[in-house]
């Protein structure tokens, strides 16, 4: 009888993630290098190369620096807001008011409610507004469940010794938060924090239904997925490719920054 031959757990790990690391090699990876390639010739007929030039004109174009200062100001004006709501919400969700934890699932609802139906609401209610703000409070409000989520679960794994502890030493209210609770969480804060502001770049989908699906929506609700679609539809590869590149860029950068923080305070 033929003997099956025994294969070690990493061996095991590995084959099960291979499919995954394929399609994401095939669907994003190859892709990827493809875009970077488009970003460094002139055409997709001549395919000279023209290495930096299309970087270059991209980041002087105008639209693009509308759309860069729009994403920028969304993230440091809404993803504070709606982290420092999620906080005071998932505090009196785990040590405040109990009456709350009724209305747990409302927090999760915006997460399953389509788009497409919360943008609509969205602008019978908000299209007098002529302002950001409208797009800023959807983005809050379409986010702020799963950081909930997140913070209430960190919460929850604070050992109860510890507030016993502080209790006898003095403590008490938003001095034991202050002083224990937050720094415990410190890590899943910088983590919502930092899923907040990478979900910041894919409000496109909200603007363009809120606006009704122009494409050229007012200039304070112009965003980066705004000039890559506009390229798009112009058939100007090169400075999609670009614009998109400089972009994942960007966001590589704010992952490594969050991610080396977030190490930080785990420490």
């Amino acid at each position: 009888m033929l003997k099956h031959p025994r294969l070690s757990w990493n061996l095991k790990c590995k084959l099960c993630l291979a499919p995954s690391l394929a399609g994401i090699a095939v669907f994003f990876v190859i892709p990827y290098f493809r875009v970077l390639y488009y970003s460094l010739i002139d055409n997709q007929f001549s395919r000279s190369f023209v290495w930096l030039d299309n970087y270059v004109r991209v980041f002087h174009n105008e639209y693009f620096q509308l759309a860069l200062k729009n994403s920028l100001l969304l993230i440091v004006t809404a993803v504070p807001v709606l982290i420092a709501l999620a906080l005071l919400i998932s505090l009196a969700l785990t040590f405040g008011i109990r009456k709350l934890k009724a209305f747990r699932a409302a927090f999760v609802l915006p997460m399953v409610i389509p788009t497409a139906s919360a943008a609509l609401i969205w602008s019978a209610f908000f299209s007098w507004w002529d302002s950001p703000a409208p797009l800023y409070l959807l983005f809050i409000w379409k986010n702020i469940g799963i950081c909930v989520v997140l913070m209430t679960a960190a919460f929850s794994g604070i050992d109860d010794s510890l507030f016993e502890a502080a209790a006898i030493d003095g403590a008490a209210g938003l001095q034991m938060h202050a002083k224990i609770t937050v720094p415990l969480i410190m890590p899943t804060i910088v983590f919502g924090t930092l899923l907040s502001i990478v979900n910041s770049f894919r409000i496109f989908k909200e603007i363009f239904l809120y606006h009704g699906g122009t494409n050229y929506p007012p200039d304070y609700d112009y965003t980066l997925q705004y000039y890559m679609n506009n390229n798009f539809l112009k058939l100007d590869y090169q400075s999609l490719a670009a614009g998109a590149v400089m972009t994942s860029i960007l966001v590589l950068l704010i992952v490594i920054g969050g991610l080396s923080l977030q190490r930080r305070y785990s420490q």
